[in-house]
């Protein structure tokens, strides 16, 4: 069943941004792992998940509606500089994705194409939802500090806080 073109022009470029994404977040989550902030590393690999079902379920409508992916194709991958940095980088790529998938949606719903629309708008909520969990971190960060914050994402800082007396 071909798709209308605004639908397909909309899946590959969603297709593009969640690949995009999950490279980043791999990235992310390694330079975590490697600065030793193992549970912010954790995480991470839970939203990478996430960012994976998201690229499979817009490649699949793609494919079902006749569509011809590009899976190479990404945007820039910035290099993570801090936790700071990190959490920058994704609430710019999240805000994005929900203006995006925002219209994307309308647009297939114009189109007459329901099963995009509704697609848009369950990855539009989780989008939501992991916009909140950035917010809520910079709020942390905030109130007690970049240091302490970063420090609670360490599991070994905080097993030897633990064992003090």
């Amino acid at each position: 069943m071909k798709g209308p073109e605004v639908s397909l022009k909309h899946l590959q470029r969603a297709l593009t941004m969640e690949l995009t994404t999950v490279n980043t977040y791999l990235y992310q989550e390694r330079q975590l792992d490697d600065w030793g902030i193992d549970r912010l590393a954790a995480r991470m690999t839970e939203e990478i998940g996430e960012e994976r079902e998201h690229a499979t379920a817009f490649l699949t409508r793609l494919l079902f509606l006749e569509g011809e992916a590009d899976v190479q194709t990404l945007d820039k991958i910035e290099p993570p500089k801090s936790v700071r940095h990190i959490f920058e980088t994704q609430q710019k790529m999240e805000l994005e994705a929900r203006e995006y998938y925002d219209k994307a949606a309308r647009e297939c719903q114009e189109a007459g194409d329901l099963g995009t629309f509704e697609l848009f708008m369950r990855i539009l909520k989780d989008e939501e939802e992991h916009i909140d969990f950035v917010e809520e971190q910079f709020d942390l960060m905030e109130m007690i500090g970049d240091q302490l914050y970063i420090a609670r994402q360490v599991s070994s800082v905080d097993e030897g806080a633990e064992s003090v007396p």
